[in-house]
């Protein structure tokens, strides 16, 4: 092969890369409307993903804007009526997001020790699931996945009738409170959640009697009216600049669950269908 043709062959091929890159990008709105379920308002958002939104327009060229929410029902309401362009979203708001509307997977964040886990005190006379009948139990926000619909799972799963023998309290952030005054026997939540136990009552001392497997991946959700040439640039550009994109996420501070995680782009539907499943057993309509 001479030197010509080569150089000819290889410029043809950069020539439709590029034209493909910028087909791709402009396919996308000149905004893109983000929201996280998990950040409530306007003033929380920006705290906490400032820098994400700085670094994501500037790697995509284009402007990122923050779509502020109340809660998960209403970050999902938002993206059903166009509201918002993208979401980050657990695995269980997104089980009932494609339950409800036309949405696309995109990029997803896989996080470390994500699963859910009953926790007692070390003196606790709970040494299994089954020692939490007739116990109380703290958890976190209705819908949360290792919070709620997991434990809620797991409990069903070992016979339990969640509204006779349990007594199930969500609690949000007040439940690490809860069980370290021992308003509550047991805490069903994150596997993390013992860690922040630890910080909270440094003297205290907690044991994990039952534990999840791990929990599909988080993930970026579209709006089903985004074209899949934008989805493709967006996802492609994430994960070229994944590195600067967590530490941007990570900087300041606000979502420690993030610690140690990395961007994926192996995310398949069928991960999802244990959440499905779980919304079904414990009888919570997804829609």
């Amino acid at each position: 092969m001479s030197s010509r043709f080569l150089t000819s062959s290889l410029l043809a091929v950069a020539t439709a890369w590029s034209g493909s890159a910028l087909a791709s990008s402009a396919e996308c709105p000149a905004k893109l409307r983000f929201a996280d379920t998990g950040i409530e308002g306007m003033e929380e958002m920006v705290r906490t993903y400032g820098p994400f939104q700085d670094k994501l327009s500037e790697i995509l060229e284009l402007d990122v804007s923050f779509f502020p929410v109340s809660d998960r029902t209403a970050a999902v309401n938002a993206l059903q009526f166009s509201q918002v362009d993208i979401i980050l979203a657990g695995p269980s708001e997104y089980a009932v997001m494609r339950a409800r509307q036309d949405v696309k997977m995109m990029v997803g964040i896989e996080r470390a020790e994500y699963g859910t886990a009953f926790i007692v005190h070390g003196d606790s006379d709970i040494h299994s699931i089954q020692d939490l009948r007739g116990k109380r139990i703290a958890m976190k926000d209705a819908g949360s996945t290792t919070g709620h619909i997991i434990p809620s799972m797991m409990l069903s799963q070992a016979g339990f009738n969640l509204d006779r023998d349990v007594n199930t309290m969500l609690l949000d952030g007040a439940r690490f409170e809860a069980m370290v005054n021992r308003d509550v026997d047991a805490i069903g939540s994150g596997v993390r959640d013992v860690a922040r136990l630890q910080e909270r009552d440094p003297k205290g001392e907690y044991r994990v009697v039952a534990e999840s497997d791990t929990m599909p991946r988080d993930i970026f959700v579209a709006r089903g009216g985004i074209s899949d040439g934008c989805i493709s640039f967006v996802n492609d550009r994430i994960m070229a600049n994944a590195e600067d994109l967590m530490n941007a996420i990570l900087g300041p501070g606000e979502r420690r669950k993030y610690n140690d995680a990395r961007f994926v782009n192996n995310l398949t539907e069928e991960e999802y269908d244990m959440i499905t499943e779980a919304y079904a057993l414990v009888g919570m309509p997804l829609n």
